[in-house]
């Protein structure tokens, strides 16, 4: 069982990450682009954000 405060954000196609008219794209974006993933495990605040199109904290590489 994972933490409540843990979410997935989820992408419905890795082309969607590519998506022409994004000015910068957040640090998320690019981590999900180079693993090649759909998911990723994000806090809730940072998973709002992300929906929101706001800016989150730098990634751990």
């Amino acid at each position: 069982m994972r933490p409540r405060w843990l979410q997935v954000h989820h992408v419905r196609k890795l082309a969607d990450l590519n998506k022409p008219g994004r000015p910068e794209r957040p640090p998320w974006v690019h981590l999900m682009a180079m693993r090649r993933r759909k998911t990723l495990v994000v806090c809730e605040r940072c998973h709002q954000d992300n929906h929101a199109g706001r800016s989150t904290a730098p990634v751990r590489k």
